[in-house]
Order: C-alpha cells, then structure tokens, then sequence
C-alpha cells in the first residue's frame, strides 16, 4: 500500500507552493468580485429598463465610475512609496475592471458601432483603449520577465550614452592594434561593418521577438574574420567580440524597454481622451434631463 501512494504521489502535478497558491487565491478574488459586480449591475440594469425603462443611465454611471477606477491605476504608479497595496494587485484590479468594462459599454450603447458622430468618437477611444489594454497586459507579462532572464539592470535614457563607451572603446582597441600589428585588415573590417553596428541600436524587431539575431550576426562577423587576421588583431577581435555581444544585449534591453513605453504613449493618452469624452458626455445627458 505503501508503494502505490508513493506511486500515485510521483505521478500527480506537485502542489504548489504558497506564495503561488497565494497569487492565484488573490486573482481569482479580484476577478470574482469584479464579475459580481458587473452581473450585479447588468441585472438592476435589466429590471430598471423593463420597469421605467432607464438601463441605460444606471449602465452608464456604474460603467464612468469603472472608468474613474480604471483612472486610479495610474495614479497609484506615480505614488509608489504611499502604502496602497502592492503593483501587482493594482494591476491584476486593472485587468478584471477593464475586462468588466467592455460588457458594460456593449449594454450601454447597445451595439458594437453607435450612430451619433459623437458616440462614434467615444466608441472610438474606447476601442483604442481596450485594445491598447488588452496588448499591453501581454507585453507586461512577457516582456519583464525576458528583461529579468538577461541579467542586468539597465536604465532605458542611459543605453545611448553605454553604446556610445562601447564604441568608443572598440575603436580605441582597433587603433592599438593597427598600430602594433601593421595591418590594416581590423580597420578595414571596422569601417566596412561593424562601424554600422555602434552607432545605435540595431534588429529592434528581432530582439523584440526574442531571434538573438545581433549576438548570431556578431559571432558570425567574427568567425569569418579570424582567418585574415595575424595573432594581436585577433586578441584584439575577441576582445571586441566581447564588448560587441554587450552591445547587443543593450540593444535587447533597448527593444523592450522601447516596446514598453511606446505602449503606454499609446494607452494613457487614448484612456484620458476616453475619460474626458465620457465625463462630457454625462454632463450633456443630464442637463438635456433637466
């Protein structure tokens, strides 16, 4: 008996941990309540039209004060020492609101695409709100994490000035070595290619999508230089080699650190177009009800 629950035990999925089962306790909270409260709007919405036929005004309030919440979010990035919880709630409550939001808006305006050019401009911030969201929620799950698998902290307004030492230093090393060796293969190969490659990032898309190509483009450079060069240029090429593949991993960091700021110039201004176009339009609805 003894030898079979052993068995049965090396065959299931190992429990996890509690941090892990914490996480996963605290998201389904978020999202639980999240969707109680839209089902608990959607239905007094439901009796509310059938009745007096007024769904609409409690959908829209209940669906300006998810977007007030929403709003919230990054007001909380910008005051990280307050203690209001942590990142990681804040966002996990971003994501269930925002998703609670788009069932909202559908019940509210009734349709995928309204009439009025005026609701045509808020459906239109909405989409792009959403859909922004929706990208972004993947790119901060996957992109920091592959940040973290690079091992080190690189800050995104000094990567220009690290790339510019670099070079600096690898034509430093060139010159040396034309010096001491009397050729001028190494320079001739610098000018030809390598010159490109320091002066700024380069295979954003590539590093963006996790190819490697620059360290791949790097190595290959070097391996068909090795036999044209005499014995110092080709200390001097390692060592280049070297400060070269760090290029390349500032230009991972560069790519996604990028990709990630682009995002939010794209998500916070469309979220504040979204914002005050709905508070106008509260206000145009109730004094056209007065």
């Amino acid at each position: 008996m003894r030898a079979l629950l052993t068995l049965a035990r090396s065959l299931l999925p190992p429990l996890p941990d509690r941090d892990t089962r914490r996480a996963w306790l605290q998201l389904g909270i978020y999202w639980g309540v999240a969707i109680g409260l839209w089902l608990l709007v959607a239905a007094v919405a439901y009796r509310a039209e059938r009745r007096l036929g007024q769904g609409a005004v409690i959908t829209g309030y209940a669906l300006f004060l998810v977007m007030l919440a929403l709003g919230a979010f990054n007001v909380r990035k910008r005051l990280p020492a307050l203690p209001l919880g942590t990142a990681r709630a804040w966002m996990i409550a971003h994501a269930a609101l925002g998703a609670v939001a788009i069932p909202l808006y559908f019940q509210h305006s009734g349709g995928l695409w309204p009439h009025g050019r005026y609701e045509q401009l808020i459906a239109l911030a909405f989409y792009a709100t959403v859909l922004s969201g929706i990208l972004g929620y993947f790119l901060e799950w996957l992109l920091p994490r592959r940040l973290t698998d690079l091992g080190d902290e690189v800050v995104f307004e000094r990567i220009p000035a690290e790339i510019a030492t670099l070079r600096e230093r690898t034509e430093a090393l060139i010159l040396e070595a034309m010096r001491e060796a009397g050729s001028s293969t190494l320079g001739r190969y610098y000018s030809e290619s390598l010159d490109w490659y320091f002066w700024r990032p380069r295979f954003l898309l590539g590093n963006l999508f996790g190819s490697n190509r620059g360290a791949r483009w790097i190595r290959g450079h070097v391996s068909a230089l090795h036999r044209y060069v005499n014995e110092r240029e080709r200390q001097a090429l390692d060592s280049i080699e070297d400060l070269a593949l760090r290029k390349s991993r500032l230009d991972v960091h560069y790519a996604l650190q990028g990709t990630l700021k682009i995002w939010l110039f794209v998500h916070v201004p469309a979220a504040v177009l979204l914002l005050a176009l709905a508070l106008w339009h509260l206000m145009v609805v109730n004094v056209y009800a007065l």
